[in-house]
Order: structure tokens, then sequence, then C-alpha cells
């Protein structure tokens, strides 16, 4: 009955199919693939490890700018300049080995950058929030050197915002935040400070413990290239199956209509169906 389908042109649409069908999975797989790595190659990138060059100048590491980016992150570098210390910040709820303490939060004017100022992690002390365990920085020209991150975000870094804190504290260690609350232009991430020259003034306040490396920032989600490769994913396969559709759908039609054809055909010979009318 179906003999037809084995005829040249439809065995041609067949081995169409056939080779279509195998050669989309095929490429829709590949892109399946490159997604697999894009995404993990920025997983990677939000991972990497803190750097053990020597440091070199912020100028140089941020290119003259003042924008801190996920290349930036975890790199060391020296710097000169004075602090701010009528506005600074304490950071509650920061652990360290696992005990809770508070981030000490100073702004420091680098040498040389303009109205920018650098947002400093000056380091942690056991305990609540207490503006009296925080020592005071060294008045005129300082020394830093210190480990570049990015600012932190409540989503990228795990780190939830509290709000209704005391003023003077904040909860988190970000930029659109810190400069409703700074008068001055801020660079977008911050230094955690490894060491200072001279050390901190004397005080009756513990010396602060350098704070850990950040956690890594998710970036809130894969790179749009990785997207990129999953949306030809869904598309290769859609064309994968758009092929198969389309031969079932035309061998249905095609026996359909020679099925009419044979009925009609199989009426006419029986006198039911008037036959067909005869040109004029």
């Amino acid at each position: 009955m179906h003999r037809f389908l084995l005829q040249p042109r439809w065995v041609a649409f067949h081995v169409l199919v056939l080779v279509a069908v195998p050669v989309c999975a095929a490429l829709g797989l590949w892109q399946f693939q490159r997604y697999n790595d894009h995404s993990k190659a920025t997983e990677k990138a939000a991972e990497t490890a803190v750097s053990a060059d020597p440091a070199v100048p912020l100028a140089q590491q941020l290119r003259g700018g003042t924008e801190v980016t996920m290349d930036d992150r975890g790199r060391n570098v020296a710097v000169a300049g004075r602090y701010d210390t009528t506005h600074q910040l304490l950071v509650p709820g920061r652990e360290v080995d696992g005990r809770s303490g508070t981030y000490v939060l100073t702004p420091f004017k680098p040498a040389g950058s303009g109205d920018a100022w650098l947002p400093v992690v000056r380091g942690w002390f056991e305990g609540p929030a207490d503006a009296a365990k925080a020592p005071a920085p060294p008045a005129g020209d300082v020394q830093l050197t210190g480990r570049l991150e990015l600012s932190e975000t409540e989503h990228g870094s795990g780190i939830d915002r509290v709000a209704g804190l005391p003023a003077g504290q904040v909860s988190m260690v970000n930029t659109p935040e810190l400069v409703n609350l700074m008068p001055y232009r801020l660079y977008t991430g911050y230094l955690a400070l490894t060491a200072q020259d001279p050390a901190d003034a004397a005080s009756g306040a513990a010396a602060l413990a350098p704070v850990p490396p950040a956690k890594a920032q998710s970036g809130g989600g894969i790179s749009g290239r990785a997207w990129q490769n999953l949306g030809y994913t869904a598309q290769w396969f859609v064309f994968a199956g758009a092929s198969v559709f389309l031969w079932w759908r035309v061998v249905r039609r095609e026996i359909e209509e020679r099925q009419e054809a044979e009925e009609a055909a199989v009426l006419r010979e029986l006198g039911l169906a008037p036959e067909p009318a005869a040109d004029r």
C-alpha cells in the first residue's frame, strides 16, 4: 500500500531527513558543550585564587582608573596617600576563623588620584561593633600594601544586607551605598590591608587582624556568551524535531491523498460518485 515510499524521490527525501536529524542533534550537543565550557570559565574566573605576585602600584594595576574588575580581584598593590578618619565605618557580623567580629573600613586618598578615594578595610577585631576597639590610623602620609577586592553585593558574595544599623555602621563594603555616606567619589572596589607604614597610632585598642580573602563573586549567573550557546543548543534540537515532524507530515499527507483518490475511484466504479466533468 505504501510502496510509493520506495520511489527514488521519496528515498531521497528519507535520506535527507535521516542526515538532517543527527547533524542537528550533533550541533546541539556541541553547542551544549560550549555552554558548559563558558559556564566553567566564568566560575573559574570568579574563583581566581589570591595572587602571590609582588605588589605593583595601584595606578598601574588599574591602568590609571578607579574601576576594580574581576581581573584585578586578589591582586597585590601598593599605594601612598592619607586616611580620612572622620568618615570611618564599622562593618559588623564578619567571621574570621569561626569567630564573629567587625571590619574597620576607612577611606583613603591615594596620591595623584584626583578626587577619587579608595575604601580600605584596615582589619578585623573580635566582638560587636565598637568604635573604641578600632585603633586610629596614622595621620599624614602612609604607605599601604593590600589586596584588591570587588565591591560586595548581596547576591554575588552571599552577604546579607542588614537594615537599620546605627550611624557609623554598614553591613556591606558596597560602593553604591558608601557614596551616600562619604562626600567624595570612590573607587568601585576596595583594598584589604595587609601591610602599612607607619603602623596604626598607639591606643588602648588591640591591633587589627588582616581580613581573609572575600568570597567569590558569582556575578549573578552565567555569562552572555554561555546564554547564547544555550540558545543555539535549543535551536538545533528544535530543528531536529522539526525535521522529523516535517517528514511525518509530508508522508501522512501523501498517504491520505492517495487513499482519498483510491476511494473516489472505487465509488466511481460502483456508480456511487459522478464521473469527473468532461472538458468542453
